[in-house]
């Protein structure tokens, strides 16, 4: 490349002392160099904040506070704020692997993509649980190095996960359509990412693991709380009205809606299994038939026999 793109890599930053400097190094040590690495601290009640002071001396740091917004404020606050060409989230309990961008960039730049997906690799610290690592793996169903177009709907509803920091974006796609996080959800990448994929129009997929993954105590993904789970049970509620408001939306084309209905059927699937499903809400989704609904249940008895 002869003009190396500017890339902004977005890192929320909350309560993560033990974390913060394991990732910020994954970073600031990338191969590739052409950063700028928006930091927004939201609201840390621990010694996050003195961790981050250290690397401020790198002017490739933009460091934004704030008081507590989530994990969906923060990521928007480094989205208004960025400038790259491309744009990359990272968790900052997370870390991602030094040769990352200096792979994907060239990649993006020499295909004219606005998105490349990669894979995860998860690990636990502190915990005893297992981790499907098909989750973060996406080899069994893309064809790594195919340029993506039209049937980009169509593989990414297969594969559909909606970590955001599984891929790399070209920034326009974002402004231009303006897509920003909701913030009044937990899980938001349930709904953001179904939006993101529903607008690009040129994707690729590398088969090699970039992305790692932390599971922890006390994090989001691992409290299970009552009122965590109510939580959780009324974001997801609030994700699948959203979803079907997209999918009645006329503009989009028939593989557009096939997307955003696999991910209404998955939305609607988890709600109807949660211990919380004498809410009788979860049966008020239009858009979804008897089929769709059928087409749930014999997937759960194939699962049953195998």
């Amino acid at each position: 490349m002869k003009n190396n793109p500017l890339i902004s890599v977005i890192v929320p930053v909350y309560n993560v002392e033990e974390y913060i400097e394991e990732c910020l190094d994954s970073i600031i040590n990338q191969t590739y160099q052409e950063l700028e690495i928006i930091i927004v601290e939201d609201g840390s009640m621990d010694k996050s904040r003195e961790k981050i002071q250290p690397y401020l001396s790198d002017n490739r740091i933009r460091f934004i506070e704030q008081k507590n917004k989530g994990l969906s404020g923060a990521r928007n606050t480094g989205m208004a704020k960025a400038t790259g060409t491309y744009i990359l989230f990272v968790d900052s309990d997370d870390y991602i692997d030094v040769e990352m961008l200096a792979k994907l960039v060239p990649m993006m730049e020499e295909n004219q993509l606005d998105l490349i997906r990669f894979n995860g690799m998860a690990f636990t610290d502190g915990m005893e649980k297992t981790i499907n690592q098909k989750y973060y793996d996406f080899s069994h169903r893309l064809i790594e190095n195919h340029i993506y177009k039209g049937d980009s709907f169509k593989a990414n509803s297969r594969t559909f996960v909606s970590p955001v920091y599984l891929y790399l974006t070209k920034r326009s796609v974002l402004t231009e359509n303006q897509l920003t996080f909701r913030e009044d959800l937990i899980h938001e990448d349930e709904l953001f990412t179904p939006q993101v994929f529903i607008h690009i129009k040129t994707m690729m997929y590398v088969n090699a693991f970039y992305y790692y993954r932390r599971y922890r105590e006390n994090s989001i993904m691992t409290i299970q709380t009552p009122a965590q789970l109510q939580r959780s049970f009324d974001s997801y509620l609030k994700i699948g009205k959203e979803l079907e408001a997209h999918y009645k939306n006329k503009e989009y084309t028939k593989a557009q809606k096939k997307l955003i209905k696999r991910q209404l059927l998955s939305i609607y699937n988890g709600l109807k299994e949660s211990k919380l499903a004498q809410n009788q809400s979860i049966h008020s989704f239009k858009t979804l038939s008897l089929l769709d609904k059928s087409y749930l249940n014999m997937q759960k008895y194939w699962h049953k026999i195998k």
